[in-house]
């Protein structure tokens, strides 16, 4: 029926562009003559060193990729459409480096022998819009980014997370109203269109997802509602406050409810039992040269036979949840019992380079032992502002990390103490845009 609808509107709409078209060349029309194209360059390599679960292992992955944006304008000032193609190079990788999001994993295992590069066109939809009084309505069906849709979300490394499905809302003065249908994904790194699995990978039919919104100067709100198909449902309330222009309030809460596919699967592969909680809180404080961002969150996802639970910022594999928490940096701070601690810090040394420390520190006790987890990040990213460069942004990180040794991610006790495991992590990203019209 939805399916139905959307068809009946982009034919409502085609039939009334053609009419305008058959009056005037259609590459003189607005479709062609206001459309945009941009082109991307971006260099990432992301490595990670650690001893959690086995002897030490090295996570390394390093690729050129290449992005070529198409937005057209509209016919009729209704129809439209955005195609967006993505192609990346393999400069390098070591065993484990798909847990990196880089490169696509073209086999079986996690061999180096499998990193290759990848080409796709990640995105390929028709849009449309439209006023009803003084509201402005759009709509996209087909492949697209989604950014903090409802409980929905991308990311992005040589190319972004697409997802095929319809979206689309209304705006009208400070109030908004959105929502989206998803029936398949395209990860990241892969050009493969994948449906959507549970966590022993049986087949979900979709997810769907809607939000309410709210924007004013002084405050934010977004009440979000989602669900994979008898899998898992989740409402999430996100609010934000600036009483001052210096400084920023937010808080975040995220519930999750277990349906009858998720409990019907085995212990092991649960992250939690029937609900799991995240709740966050943070404060930015703004200078003209730095900032400060203060964030705290507690978590509660209870998994029974003394199994450590998990709260899952994503409703299915191959998507990805929106989660704005701090608590999400190198590693998840989303055990049960947790509570976390986070720092960012950053300065302006120049107009163009800035540079900057993060921490996160977290604790929840497991079996009667307190269990410590951490890391600290040195950063800094450089925006020239000199005319031939002014497009590139370079962006490193570079930092330790600590936190337990484990089995199927549980930490492993032995006479009330835990073993600890190190990390070593480290980032670069180096991207040049420009416009070709």
């Amino acid at each position: 029926m939805k399916r139905s609808v959307l068809c009946f509107f982009i034919t409502v709409s085609l039939l009334s562009a053609a009419a305008q078209a058959a009056e005037e060349n259609v590459f003189s029309s607005p479709i062609f003559s206001d459309s945009h194209a941009e082109i991307s360059l971006k260099n990432i390599w992301k490595y990670l060193k650690e001893d959690a679960a086995n002897p030490k292992r090295v996570h390394n992955a390093w690729g050129q990729g290449l992005a070529l944006s198409y937005q057209s304008g509209y016919l009729a000032d209704t129809l439209g459409f955005n195609l967006d193609y993505y192609s990346a190079v393999k400069l390098g990788a070591s065993d484990y480096f798909n847990s990196r999001g880089v490169l696509y994993n073209n086999g079986s295992g996690n061999s180096k022998s499998n990193a290759t590069g990848f080409s796709k066109i990640g995105q390929r939809y028709i849009k449309l819009k439209g006023e009803v009084g003084a509201a402005a309505l759009n709509a996209q069906w087909g492949w697209q980014t989604l950014h903090n849709y409802g409980v929905i979300t991308n990311s992005t490394h040589l190319s972004p997370t697409a997802y095929l499905g319809w979206s689309g809302g209304i705006t009208g003065g400070r109030f908004s109203l959105q929502g989206a249908y998803v029936e398949r994904s395209m990860e990241r790194n892969s050009p493969d269109s994948l449906r959507l699995q549970t966590n022993d990978r049986r087949y979900i039919n979709h997810l769907v997802t809607g939000e309410l919104g709210y924007k004013s100067d002084l405050f934010t709100g977004q009440l979000t509602y989602g669900e994979s198909h008898n899998y898992l449902r989740r409402q999430t309330l996100r609010l934000g406050l600036k009483p001052t222009q210096k400084l920023s309030l937010g808080s975040q809460i995220y519930a999750t409810q277990a349906l009858d596919d998720y409990k019907v699967m085995a212990l092991d592969r649960r992250n939690f039992d029937r609900n799991a909680n995240h709740y966050a809180f943070d404060a930015k404080w703004q200078e003209p040269r730095w900032n400060i961002k203060l964030g705290v969150s507690y978590t509660r996802a209870p998994k029974g036979e003394g199994e450590l639970g998990f709260f899952p910022r994503h409703l299915t594999r191959n998507t990805r949840g929106t989660y704005t928490s701090m608590s999400h940096v190198g590693e998840d701070y989303l055990r049960d019992g947790e509570t976390m601690l986070a720092v960012l810090a950053e300065y302006h040394i120049t107009p163009e380079f800035s540079a900057g420390l993060a921490g996160n520190y977290g604790q929840f006790n497991y079996q009667g032992t307190m269990v410590h987890t951490g890391e600290v990040n040195a950063f800094g990213s450089w925006a020239p502002s000199h005319p031939a460069l002014k497009n590139l942004t370079v962006f490193s990180r570079i930092g330790p990390g600590w936190s337990y040794k484990n089995v199927n991610k549980t930490p492993v006790i032995s006479d009330g103490s835990y073993f600890r495991s190190h990390s070593l992590a480290a980032e670069f990203i180096a991207e040049y845009r420009f416009k070709l019209f």
